[in-house]
C-alpha cells in the first residue's frame, strides 16, 4: 500500500513533466515508438533509483509549497521542485519520457507494477 501511495506522489510530482512529454509525444513521431519500448531489468533499476530520489525532492518542497504566500511564490517553489526531479531521473540514468513511460505501463500493467514494488521493498529491506 505505502508503494502505492509513494509511485501515485510521484506521478503528481511529476504531473507537468508527464504534460510535457506528451505534448512531444504527439509532435513526434519517434515518441510513439517510445510508448510500446521494451522495459529491461536495468531500467527498472534506475527507475526505482530515480524514483527514491523523486520522492526525497517531493518531501523536501512540500512544506515550501504549502507554506507560499501567493500563486508566484508557489509556482517559482513548484518549478525548482520540477528541475530537481528532472535531474534525478536523468542522474538516474534515464530520460523523462522514460521515466514517465514507466508509470504509465506499470498502471495498466500489473506484472509490472508488481516487480516495481517487489524492487521497491528489496530495496528497503
Amino acid at each position: 500500500m505505502q508503494k502505492t501511495i509513494i509511485a501515485l506522489a510521484t506521478v503528481f510530482a511529476l504531473g507537468s513533466t508527464a504534460a510535457m512529454a506528451q505534448q512531444q509525444q504527439s509532435q513526434d513521431p519517434m515518441a510513439q515508438q517510445q510508448q510500446t519500448q521494451e522495459i529491461t531489468e536495468g531500467m527498472l533499476v534506475k527507475f526505482v533509483t530515480a524514483m527514491e530520489d523523486v520522492q526525497g525532492v517531493t518531501e523536501k518542497y512540500r512544506d515550501q509549497f504549502q507554506e507560499a504566500e501567493n500563486q508566484e511564490e508557489a509556482r517559482e517553489i513548484q518549478q525548482s521542485a520540477q528541475e530537481e526531479m528532472i535531474a534525478a531521473v536523468e542522474d538516474a540514468g534515464l530520460t523523462p519520457q522514460e521515466y514517465n513511460m514507466i508509470i504509465q505501463q506499470a498502471q495498466n500493467d500489473e506484472e509490472l507494477r508488481a516487480r516495481l514494488e517487489e524492487m521497491t521493498g528489496e530495496e528497503n529491506s
